[in-house]
């Protein structure tokens, strides 16, 4: 369905086929690690307010009291002293480093835990990121300005507790959007008009005087009101670690009995019909010349669900290449290993699924998937097969129809298939009413690929589709 092309400086498109441009291969590599350490640190925004409470509520108890501005205030009570208070006196030590401590935590739990939902486009994920922040801010400045600092340490205190308001209610409306964090994100948007009426509330028994340190309620309202943000925190943090946990698992007890195809099965006469209907498209060599133009001779190199194999064959032709097919369809196997024979050359296509490729890792110098990656039921787990089985520098290209692709270019795509009317018709059915439907935007699939072990890829839109460019990073050499 689409042609690569030769890169050249200013790189030109065919159809709705792509050049895959030499410098991908510099675009680094998500490792797993990484992933695995950005959901551990979404914990952060457990441990810091799990930290902050057991400060304040030990040595609330320990505190004799202190002195601000030459003013005593003792003994100390957790009801109508400040939290603030234990910054001062024999406590400030400790109280200052968890203000520091848990802020530092917490910012390094809500940074991840945003990172993590990479559902989020760039602008939203921002955007939380920069409200939700604010908080952590806050705290890690009240460490270091003591409440006898006055106007720095009331800044600080908005920012923490002030700014919620905000934060929570952005951040739900931007998370309502995703599936999986709906339930979440529509609690979280009470947190915004409670957070406020907590904050009106202490500020109505809140008395800057001695007297107001001594026999108030602010102390109890500011506590309650510190720990309702928190608590929203820690939420956002244990829902996101255990949530990734789940779809980690859920994804490998789900490749137990899914089918490795989405879609109608090519098989039988739908697959001699496909077979017919696509000999004759001029993108099957076009593509080929882009390939060898890229890989050197003797270079390795896949095509993931090639059907009858043409494209395949037109590489084969161009030169001494070591090529392999994998399609799900034993009727392509057997349509793609015949049309190899007649053609003459020799190609290793085999039945298998992209989610458990039959080859040794690091195995291919080049691998290209046309027409059909948007069937694929799994793509991350398809992405990360791509991504092992590629050889370290080696680079990977999808190509597959974009979900936006407007009507007039099908049928322009359509009219260079060349086909008899009737089957012109069934084709341009079968793009309105099936393929339009699976395919994948932008958004969606930059998402999948942040997931996968590929991290990042370059796509550009042509036409009625898109290529999506891969590079498996090359291994540092030895000594670097």
């Amino acid at each position: 369905m689409a042609a690569l092309t030769t890169p050249t400086t200013t790189p030109t498109t065919i159809t709705y086929g792509i050049p895959l441009a030499p410098e991908v291969a510099a675009l680094p590599a998500t490792r797993p690690a990484s992933r695995a350490a950005t959901r551990w640190l979404a914990l952060g925004a457990v441990a810091g307010p799990v930290l902050f409470t057991l400060a304040w509520f030990v040595l609330g108890f320990l505190s004799p009291g202190f002195t601000i501005w030459g003013t005593v205030i003792a003994p100390y009570s957790p009801i109508s002293a400040p939290i603030s208070g234990l910054g001062l006196g024999p406590t400030a030590p400790f109280m200052n480093a968890a203000f520091i401590l848990s802020g530092l935590l917490l910012l390094a739990g809500v940074v991840s835990i945003v990172q993590g939902i990479q559902e989020l486009g760039a602008v939203p994920r921002w955007t939380c990121i920069a409200l939700l922040a604010l908080t952590p801010l806050g705290s890690i400045i009240d460490g270091i300005f003591t409440l006898a600092s006055g106007f720095q340490h009331f800044v600080g205190f908005l920012l923490a507790c002030g700014t919620p308001v905000l934060s929570f209610l952005v951040a739900g409306l931007l998370l309502r959007r995703l599936p999986r964090w709906r339930r979440f994100a529509s609690w979280l948007l009470l947190g915004s008009p409670l957070t406020l009426a907590l904050v009106v509330l202490f500020f109505l028994t809140f008395s800057p005087t001695w007297e107001g340190a001594r026999s108030g309620v602010a102390g109890l309202t500011q506590r309650i009101l510190i720990t309702e943000v928190l608590a929203w925190f820690a939420a956002l943090g244990w829902l996101a670690f255990r949530s990734t946990e789940a779809e980690r698992s859920s994804r490998a007890a789900s490749t137990a009995w899914r089918k490795p195809y989405g879609g109608v099965q090519m098989e039988g006469p739908l697959a001699a019909w496909y077979a017919r209907t696509t000999r004759d498209r001029h993108d099957h060599r076009t593509t080929a010349q882009a390939i060898a133009a890229q890989v050197a001779p003797g270079s390795a190199v896949l095509e993931v669900a090639p059907g009858p194999g043409y494209m395949a064959v037109e590489l084969a032709k161009l030169g001494a290449y070591r090529i392999t097919g994998l399609d799900v369809s034993r009727s392509f196997v057997r349509i793609a290993t015949e049309h190899a024979r007649q053609a003459g050359v020799a190609i290793d296509f085999r039945h298998g699924d992209v989610t458990h490729m039959p080859f040794p890792a690091e195995s291919f110098d080049f691998v290209v998937c046309q027409a059909a990656f948007k069937n694929f039921p799994d793509p991350v787990a398809a992405l990360d097969e791509i991504h092992r089985v590629l050889r370290p520098g080696g680079r990977a290209s999808i190509i597959d129809l974009r979900k936006d692709a407007p009507l007039d270019a099908i049928e322009q795509e359509v009219r260079g298939m060349h086909l008899s009317p009737p089957n012109a018709f069934l084709t341009k059915w079968i793009f309105r009413l099936g393929l339009l439907r699976a395919a994948y935007t932008r958004e969606t699939l930059e998402a999948v690929v942040a997931r996968g072990r590929f991290g990042r890829g370059e796509i550009v839109e042509d036409g009625i589709g898109f290529e999506l460019r891969l590079a498996k990073q090359a291994a540092l050499s030895a000594g670097r």
